[in-house]
Formats: structure tokens, C-alpha cells, sequence
């Protein structure tokens, strides 16, 4: 009995402690996410920096392709593979793991190596398209990270299917800063050598040795595992593939990864539209190869702050995601409702403040960041997408948790068709601020389709009429007076560090740009609380919030004793 009783301990004991490992290794790929979000925005600047607004652009002709291989390695077929993994896992072991991984490494490999491919052959034509045909080169060497997207996909799938978090996240922080490391090296090298279009090459260079660095590191970690599983193999009958778990698993490896990776694709697809579109529409107005890739740079300093813009907002949003997906699978669709209605909010409430903060700051902040104020206005108009983007990820998410991420499809096309069409509209009359423009509206449009379909899932419910004006007219009033705020506390800084001169300078841009962000989020949230803009219950929802909250109502509690 006593032995028994033993066993039941260190069993129970055994799984407490693989639950709170599991949970660890579910936050640090969390963190990892976020991580890589802000440093896949951040190194940007330094590169525009680094090669100037020629050197940028020709970076961000090439970049969407990345772009789009690493979401599909990140967040779109691992998400998948994991899943498969751990319910084949439960039904069949360690056979029929193996047997999985042969489909999912087949499936991954066969679309990575065609896009791959296609990108590799036809290089010169594609720059051709985009009306600059120098960037052959740098296209081709974007080509490569593709052969190494199917073992990084693949390993990483299995490692979260087998809920060890760690490897998983560990390889996408250390693909990121390897990445970025030798980007920054090998694009100073090639513009003090030889010029712009080799710094875009030597760029896709340090692309590919980021993926190699992820897939070292997922290699690495598990060898130590080896053993273990060669164990269980032995235990564990072996499955054979058959024609029918071929095209199950296949289906769903290529159907599930490019619906899980359709919202955090939308960022990239923005940026390949204009990438494939506003060359050519600047030459037809009379701009040489030369200038226009100058004025695109310009406009392309605009990206990474959108990027940092909405990872910050959504950040506080996303946390309250979870939650609706507990809700589903529980199905208590009150409580499903409630949390929808609370993240959305939350979206709208920092996504707008982030998009008012940037539009103010925007006259200091450009030279902070990029040295010159060139493109300000579409850096502004631009800045403005950051609130429609953030409605339509925190949306997206809660469709996820749904189970309902196929209705994403005509959301991000119909988004796309915009972007397309506002380009070709308004780009030639307007220029770069034509396609900033395109994109704020293209973002509105995605994000009012998917409250709408929202809506109709009766999972976004709406206030009464008096309710809702009560409530704009809040959400207005803190905003304006963020908007407000920001920008005096940037003029008045300006002008006590210069005096009556304007002299622009770079340290009291900085300065003015950090101090009115810091003033005027201050402004925001004492305006957010004193007109009740979001309720005090709502704030504690928001992550470290909360704990903020307790810790000064208990203070505030032990001061009245």
C-alpha cells in the first residue's frame, strides 16, 4: 500500500512538474513572438541608416518574400504540424509521429521549394515587372532562405506537438538576431565596397544565415533527445503510410498553415503590392529608375514604424485572446461575447492612441529615426493604419479561437484588392502619399469586414445608440487631447533646445520626439481614466495592469488604517 501510494506521489509529482514546464515553454514562446515581431521592425532603422533611402528601398523590394517564408516557418505550418503531432502522437506514438513528419517534411519541402524555385528563375523578370531590373541579383539571393524554411518548419512543429515550448522559441530569437546581426555587418560592408544594390544582396544573405542559425539550434536541442525516442520506437508499432494519411495530412499541413499565417500575412502582402507596383507608377510620372527607388525609400521608412506600432498595440489586446478561446471550447458564448467585445475595445482604444501619438510626433520622430524629414506626410497618413491594422489582427485572432479562420480569406483578399487599386489611383496624382493612403484604407476595409462578420457570428454585440455616441465622443475627446498634448510638448521642446532658429539637429529631434511620446501617453491614460473612457474592470483585464492596480488600492487601503 505504502509503495503504492509512493508511486501515486511521484507520479503526481511527475506531472505537476511536466505541466509547469509545459506552461514556462508556453510563455516563452509567447515572449519569443513578440520578440521577433519588434526586432523584425527595429533593425530597419539602422539599416535605412546605414545604406540611405536608395539602399532601404532596395531592401524592401526583396524583403515581402522573407517576409512571407518566415511567417509560413513561424506561425504558419508549425502551428499545424503541432497540432497533428500531438494527437498522433496520443493515438499511434512514436511510429506515428515518424510517419507524420514524412508527409509534413514532404508537403512543407514541396511548397518552399517551388516558391523557391520560382523566385531563383525568375528573378530577372520579376525586376523587370517592378520596373527596376538591378534588382535581379538581391532577388535570387532572397531565394535561398526558402531551402531551409522546410527542416525549420518541420522540427519546430514537432517540438511544440510534443510540448516542449523551449527549442521552438529559443530558434526564432536566435534566427532573429543572428539575422539581424549580420545584415547590419554585411550591408555596411557592401555599401562601403560596393553600393546599395549589393547592400540589398548581402541583406538576403544574412537572411539565409539567420535560417541557418534556427535550424542549427532546433538540431542542437534535440539530440538530446534522441535516445528517448528510440526508445519509445521500439515500444511503439510502426505505421505505414498509407495513400489515405498521404492526403489527410497533406490537406491539412497546406490548408491549416495558409489559413493560421493569413492575418500576420497581411503586413507582408502590403508591402509585395508595392513592391510590385509603385516603381513602375513613379516612372510613368516622369521619375528615373534612380529617383523613383529614392522616393520609395522614403515612403518605406513608414513600414517598420507600422510594424513596431501595432506590435505594441496589439500586445495589450491579444492578451485577452486566450480568454475568448477558453470561452469556445467551453462554449459559454456570453462569456465568449464578452471577452470579444473587451479585446476589440482595447484594440481600438491603444491602436488609435498609438496612430494619434505617431501622426503628432511624426515631425520629430522621422528625423530621430531616418535623419531627414523627407516623406512626412506619408509617413503620417501611414502612421494612421496602425489603428485599422491593430482592429483587424486582434479580429483575426478571435476568429482563430473561434475555429472560424477560413472567413479571413476573403477579408485579407478583399484588403488586398484595395491596396491594389488605391495604388493605382491615387499614386500617380498623389505620389508616395497616394500610396500611404491606399494602405490606411485598405486596412479600414479589412478591419470593418471582419466586425461585420463578427457581428453576424453575434460574438461582437453592440451598445445602444446613446451609448455609442456617449462612447465615440470619449474615445475622441482622449484622443484629441493625446494628439494635443504630444504635439505641444514636441513643439515646446524643440524650441526651448534650438530657441527662435528651427535648426534641425538630430539629438534635440530625439528629444523632442522621446519626451512628447512620453507626455503624451501620460495625457492619454489619466484622460482615458478620468473620462472613463475603458472601465476600471476593463483595465484590470490588460496584462500587469491589474497587478498594478491591486498593489496601489491595497497601499492606498493600508494609508486609511
Amino acid at each position: 500500500m505504502k509503495e503504492t501510494e509512493h508511486q501515486k506521489g511521484d507520479g503526481e509529482g511527475h506531472s505537476r512538474t511536466y505541466r509547469q514546464s509545459f506552461l514556462r515553454g508556453a510563455v516563452y514562446l509567447s515572449l519569443a513572438a513578440v520578440v521577433v515581431k519588434v526586432l523584425s521592425a527595429v533593425y530597419k532603422v539602422p539599416y535605412q541608416n546605414i545604406t540611405g533611402d536608395t539602399g532601404f528601398y532596395v531592401y524592401q523590394q526583396v524583403y515581402p518574400f522573407y517576409g512571407a517564408a518566415l511567417v509560413l516557418a513561424t506561425y504558419g505550418f508549425p502551428v499545424v504540424i503541432s497540432r497533428l503531432v500531438a494527437n498522433e502522437y496520443k493515438t499511434g506514438g512514436h511510429g506515428a509521429v515518424k510517419e507524420l513528419l514524412t508527409v509534413a517534411f514532404t508537403a512543407v519541402a514541396l511548397v518552399n521549394f517551388i516558391l523557391g524555385s520560382l523566385l531563383l528563375l525568375s528573378a530577372p523578370q520579376l525586376a523587370v515587372w517592378m520596373g527596376d531590373p538591378g534588382l535581379a541579383v538581391p532577388l535570387r539571393a532572397m531565394a535561398a532562405p526558402f531551402f531551409l524554411m522546410p527542416f525549420v518548419s518541420v522540427l519546430r512543429g514537432y517540438y511544440q506537438g510534443m510540448q516542449w515550448m523551449t527549442p521552438s522559441a529559443v530558434s526564432q530569437v536566435g534566427e532573429q538576431i543572428f539575422r539581424v546581426t549580420a545584415i547590419l555587418i554585411l550591408s555596411a560592408w557592401a555599401m562601403a565596397e560596393y553600393g546599395p544594390y549589393e547592400a540589398g544582396t548581402a541583406a538576403a544573405a544574412g537572411s539565409f544565415f539567420g535560417a541557418a542559425a534556427a535550424l542549427f539550434i532546433l538540431i542542437a536541442a534535440g539530440r538530446g533527445t534522441r535516445r528517448q525516442s528510440a526508445e519509445g520506437n521500439q515500444k511503439q508499432p510502426f505505421i505505414n503510410v498509407t495513400y489515405i494519411k498521404w492526403k489527410k495530412h497533406g490537406s491539412a499541413i497546406l490548408k491549416g498553415g495558409f489559413f493560421v499565417c493569413l492575418s500576420a500575412m497581411s503586413l507582408v502582402a502590403m508591402q509585395l503590392i508595392d513592391s510590385l507596383m509603385l516603381i513602375q507608377l513613379l516612372r510613368q510620372s516622369g521619375l528615373s529608375v534612380e529617383a523613383a527607388g529614392t522616393v520609395k525609400g522614403i515612403y518605406d521608412r513608414g513600414w517598420p514604424i507600422v510594424q513596431l506600432g501595432t506590435v505594441l498595440t496589439t500586445s495589450f489586446s491579444l492578451s485577452l485572446v486566450p480568454l475568448v478561446a477558453t470561452a469556445a471550447l467551453n462554449e459559454d458564448h456570453i462569456l465568449q461575447q464578452t471577452y470579444t467585445v473587451r479585446a476589440l475595445k482595447t484594440g481600438v482604444l491603444f491602436g488609435g492612441a498609438a496612430a494619434v501619438g505617431l501622426l503628432a510626433v511624426m515631425p520629430a520622430l522621422n528625423p530621430m529615426l531616418f535623419t531627414d524629414t523627407s516623406g512626412e506626410a506619408a509617413l503620417q497618413l501611414i502612421s494612421l493604419s496602425v489603428l485599422p491594422a491593430s482592429i483587424f489582427l486582434t479580429g483575426a485572432a478571435i476568429l482563430h479561437g473561434a475555429g472560424r479562420g477560413k472567413s479571413l480569406l476573403w477579408l485579407t483578399l478583399t484588403g488586398l484588392a484595395v491596396k491594389s487599386a488605391g495604388n493605382a489611383v491615387l499614386v500617380p496624382a498623389f505620389s508616395i502619399n497616394g500610396a500611404a493612403a491606399s494602405t490606411t484604407a485598405a486596412f479600414t476595409v479589412m478591419a470593418a469586414g471582419l466586425c461585420f462578420v463578427l457581428y453576424r457570428m453575434e460574438l461582437l454585440l453592440l451598445p445602444g445608440k446613446r451609448k455609442q455616441v456617449t462612447q465615440l465622443a470619449r474615445w475622441t475627446a482622449a484622443l484629441g487631447l493625446t494628439a494635443v498634448a504630444a504635439a505641444a510638448i514636441q513643439t515646446g521642446t524643440s524650441f526651448v533646445m534650438t530657441g527662435d532658429t528651427g535648426a534641425m539637429d538630430r539629438a534635440v529631434m530625439t528629444t523632442a520626439a522621446l519626451t512628447a511620446s512620453a507626455g503624451g501617453a501620460v495625457v492619454f491614460f489619466i484622460s482615458a481614466v478620468v473620462i472613463r473612457v475603458i472601465t476600471k474592470e476593463e483595465w484590470r483585464m490588460l496584462p500587469k495592469v491589474g497587478s498594478i492596480m491591486d498593489k496601489l488600492e491595497r497601499k492606498k487601503g493600508a494609508d486609511r488604517r
